[in-house]
């Protein structure tokens, strides 16, 4: 159990980091190469359940769909974006919704049923790694800093407990 929420937390950090480094170093395609060997690795080594690789797959989507949504909305861009008549959020960005998505269950499933606790930890921490991405060259914002605060504190906030609501709704529990 330890070592399954360690490998989980320390492989999607890695990952994460590979695909924000990545994204800011034109080297764009790193991340997505090293979350996706995270997620095959959680896959065949930690979980089998193929409640989470649907979960997985929903909020790639989905979160794909809702930075898409913030790049249309003119306050930030991501490098490595795709143009096709409008911005759509770059693989990386998937590729971190993904990682995320499968720590639910695992890494951060001390969070599950915590509704106000995980909008409070979204409020925080969306905004926080988003600055971080901006730092590192992965984003531009082009708007004032309590603008895009103020937005991501909304999205993060929602799409925290949604992701638990999701699961539960997909009857995903500790495995």
């Amino acid at each position: 159990m330890i070592l399954k929420s360690l490998f989980n937390i320390i492989g999607f950090q890695l990952s994460w980091w590979a695909c924000v480094l990545g994204a800011g170093n034109n080297y764009p395609y790193a991340g997505p190469i090293a979350m996706a060997l995270f997620l095959l690795t959680h896959y065949y080594f930690f979980s089998k359940n193929i409640q989470e690789i649907k979960l997985i797959i929903i909020f790639g989507l989905v979160g794909t769909l809702i930075d898409s949504f913030i790049i249309y909305t003119g306050i930030l861009n991501y490098a490595w974006s795709y143009q096709v008549g409008f911005s759509i959020a770059p693989l990386w960005i998937t590729a971190m919704w993904c990682g995320f998505s499968a720590t639910i269950n695992h890494s951060m499933n001390w969070l599950k049923n915590k509704w106000l606790i995980a909008f409070i930890l979204g409020v925080v921490f969306g905004p926080a790694a988003y600055i971080t991405g901006e730092n590192f060259g992965a984003i531009s914002f082009y708007s004032d800093l309590t603008t895009i605060v103020i937005v991501l504190s909304l999205v993060w906030g929602i799409s925290i407990p949604l992701i638990y609501w999701v699961n539960s709704k997909l009857v995903l529990s500790n495995n």
